[in-house]
């Protein structure tokens, strides 16, 4: 029988890349209240190891309601002095953020997780430095109001693919992995496990 894949996610943005990839897949909302869990694992020093449990959660509890996929479950975060920096709510909150990376590096870290009734299969996880330019305050507050505040609050402050790109002075690491899906490794793991064409 055929592996099928099912993709655990409510973001475009992820779903758009695997049909780019022309691999077949369906795609759930993950089965977790991701803002319940976030508040959870808050105690968790390391920014890094939310994602990576936030990924796993999502891949396993979807997994074990479709026992006949395998199961990718993704996080993306952003980190800044080693700090875990939610998605913004709303466009205020989308303007303060930009001011404090303003001129600064930080990083994305992104998370997979594969897992196949609720066991796991597969993992890895990727980051991106970026450094945004020295903007001003008039170019802050143009590109905020450029902005849709439901893609804001879905894929966050910056959508790199578009308008986003504008924004920075040196971006080092995987293009996939900023948008929120480590591409290159996934697409091997893949075509091991036969889902390629």
């Amino acid at each position: 029988m055929k592996n099928k894949l099912l993709l655990a996610s409510t973001s475009q943005t992820r779903k758009k890349i695997l049909i780019n990839t022309g691999i077949k897949f369906i795609y759930k909302a993950p089965l977790i209240n991701e803002e319940k869990e976030k508040e959870k694992l808050k105690r968790i020093q390391k920014p890094e190891k939310i994602c990576q449990t936030l990924a796993k959660q999502k891949s396993i509890m979807t997994s074990l309601k479709y026992p006949s996929y395998f199961v990718l479950g993704v996080d993306t975060c952003l980190i800044y002095k080693k700090k875990f920096l939610s998605k913004p709510k709303t466009k205020k909150d989308a303007e303060e953020l930009l001011t404090k990376l303003n001129a600064k590096e930080h990083k994305i870290y992104s998370s997979i997780y594969i897992s196949k009734k609720g066991k796991k299969i597969w993992s890895y996880n990727d980051e991106a430095k970026l450094k945004i330019r020295n903007l001003t305050k008039r170019e802050i507050m143009k590109y905020i109001r450029k902005l849709k505040l439901k893609k804001i609050q879905a894929s966050g402050l910056y959508q790199i693919e578009d308008l986003g790109i504008t924004l920075f002075e040196k971006i080092s690491g995987s293009y996939f992995t900023i948008l929120g899906l480590p591409l290159m490794p996934l697409l091997k793991f893949l075509q091991k496990r036969k889902f390629l064409i």
